[in-house]
């Protein structure tokens, strides 16, 4: 049996041994703290980074994607109305629905009271507006006819026209309206002010009643008619596709450069992590 003194400095000892021997430790247990410390918030900012280049590129893919279909779309409906244009029919009066294109005989007279104008349309570098007036034919059904461009003597004073009186023929190539009876496009405040409307609206001649059909009467020839203003449009199919393979281009070359530089990025962090 040690005596008490004894027994009192060897705990002493155990005591000083213990923290000898947790100091050779900390030194290395502080170094890997330290490692840990620096590289856990590269990790996820690396993970962020990594996510955010897919989304990015991502986007722009399928945006390149979708405008390429829609461009094709277009050339698809231009080249059939095209081909509707070649063979539309002429019609004298038709009391069925007409071919978007066809030609329209029409008699009857003008509602010149009930004349609106577009408002800023452009002739050889001219402004003006199109009249547009209502025609009712023999059978008691109205048409909405566009008559031509008129110049405007001042920017926003409305021109003075004519517009002749009795019974006569007219002829025009018919144009479908949309499903809301408008000629559609952007609208910007309200679509009349006085006599002139930014767009083509049937329920701007709503007190006259339905008209005959939804759709608008550009005159080519017969009594009342002004300058030739309004045509289709003029971009060919053609066109319309090569607009499409300009979108395809830039969804593969943004293809390319998302797999080029998530490769370079992910040799970039190997290297990072190596050193």
């Amino acid at each position: 049996m040690s005596p008490p003194g004894a027994q009192t400095l060897l705990g002493e000892g155990k005591a000083l041994a213990r923290p000898v021997s947790d100091s050779r430790a900390h030194p290395t247990d502080k170094r890997k703290s330290a490692m840990t410390a620096l590289a856990s918030p590269e990790a996820p900012q690396e993970r962020c980074v990594g996510r955010g280049w897919w989304l990015f590129w991502g986007c722009l893919i399928v945006l390149g994607l979708c405008l390429c279909s829609w461009q094709v779309m277009r050339g698809q409906a231009r080249a059939q109305h095209l081909e509707d244009t070649a063979s539309a029919p002429e019609l004298v009066m038709p009391t069925a629905p007409p071919a978007s294109a066809s030609l329209i005989e029409l008699q009857g007279e003008w509602l010149a009271e009930h004349s609106l104008l577009l408002d800023n349309r452009t002739l050889d570098k001219r402004h003006g507006v199109a009249v547009l007036t209502p025609f009712r034919s023999r059978d008691g059904r109205w048409w909405l006819v566009e008559r031509g461009f008129v110049a405007s003597p001042a920017p926003r004073a409305d021109p003075e026209f004519t517009t002749p009186d009795g019974s006569l023929v007219i002829r025009g190539r018919w144009q479908w309206l949309n499903g809301q009876g408008t000629s559609g496009g952007p609208l910007f405040g309200p679509n009349r002010e006085g006599q002139r409307l930014q767009q083509v609206d049937l329920s701007a001649w709503k007190v006259l009643g339905a008209p005959a059909f939804a759709g608008i009467v550009h005159q080519t020839g017969g009594a009342g008619r002004f300058l030739p203003w309004w045509q289709p449009s003029n971009m060919t199919p053609e066109r319309h596709y090569a607009y499409a393979l300009q979108w395809l281009g830039l969804s593969l070359g943004a293809a390319v450069v998302m797999i080029v530089g998530a490769r370079r990025q992910r040799q970039a962090a190997l290297r990072q992590r190596q050193v």
